[in-house]
């Protein structure tokens, strides 16, 4: 039988060869791989001042423009809206500047208010969603978290509508008008944010123009139609999902938008465009 000492010196020299051969083995992927060992979004670019300048210009142009330009916008929104909504069968109509863009003219005896049989079945489905995220493997659990937020989300406007649905004092067109200002507000910040993240990198002049202007046009055009699919949405489900809508469905994933048109653009960048 080996003595405790014995013992506990083939184990050090167990260790002590497994850590060289792990190192054997990871210098052998490294030299694999020639080239910078950092990933490329670890790394700095040279700070290029003319480069910075030029995309500071397009940004201060783009934002006095939406400044200018707010209340055509918001116009053309509406006739967006009012568009989809006259071919979709949603009751909006016009509105004046005291009443807002737009309004809400139900035919009579109707109600956007959630009967007992949409909160029942939306409880239900929101107990099975977040049940069956415990059966989802371990790659899924990005997937897994959303949809438990969503459902937390859901049973919290659930809730509230069974024990208290008159303090619900939100109105459908004042929600569209929301989900529109948000659109709008990230609008405001897409300029600044792509010329000090995006248009310092060493990119053709013309695309510290064109594709700031693409992500505008491209929300531009989303807002409205985010805005069209949230009346649906409202209609025939009811008001009982505004707060999804308006929580997850609104300014954040506005944002989330604009990080994926950023990362789509920033993943264009040449590989040696972080290099000296």
């Amino acid at each position: 039988m080996k003595s405790a000492p014995l013992e506990s010196h083939e184990r050090s020299l167990a260790r002590s060869d497994a850590l060289q051969a792990a190192k054997l083995a990871l210098d052998e992927v490294r030299s694999s791989f020639p080239g910078p060992g950092a990933h490329r979004a670890m790394r700095s670019a040279p700070l290029r001042s003319g480069a910075l300048l030029q995309s500071l210009t397009w940004a201060v142009l783009f934002t006095a423009l939406l400044l200018w330009g707010k209340q055509p916008l918001m116009h053309g929104w509406r006739e967006v809206i009012l568009f989809w909504g006259g071919h979709l069968g949603i009751p909006l109509h016009a509105g004046r500047a005291e009443s807002g863009l737009l309004l809400w003219v139900q035919a009579a005896g109707t109600s956007v208010m959630p009967t007992r049989g949409i909160v029942l079945a939306t409880a239900a489905a929101v107990i099975a969603l977040y049940g069956a995220t415990f059966w989802m493997s371990d790659a899924m659990t990005p997937l897994k978290y959303l949809i438990r937020t969503l459902c937390v989300v859901q049973a919290t406007a659930i809730v509230f509508f069974t024990f208290e649905p008159s303090l619900f004092t939100y109105t459908i067109p004042g929600h569209l008008q929301a989900i529109l200002n948000a659109g709008y507000g990230v609008m405001l910040a897409v300029p600044m944010l792509l010329a000090l993240g995006y248009g310092i990198l060493p990119i053709r002049g013309a695309h510290r123009f064109l594709h700031p202007a693409g992500v505008l046009v491209y929300f531009a055009l989303m807002v409205p139609h985010m805005a069209v699919l949230h009346a649906v949405v409202l209609q025939h489900l009811s008001v009982l999902f505004m707060p999804l809508l308006y929580l997850c469905f609104g300014v954040v994933f506005d944002v989330m938008i604009f990080v994926a048109l950023y990362s789509w653009l920033a993943s264009r960048v040449p590989a040696d465009a972080l290099s000296g």
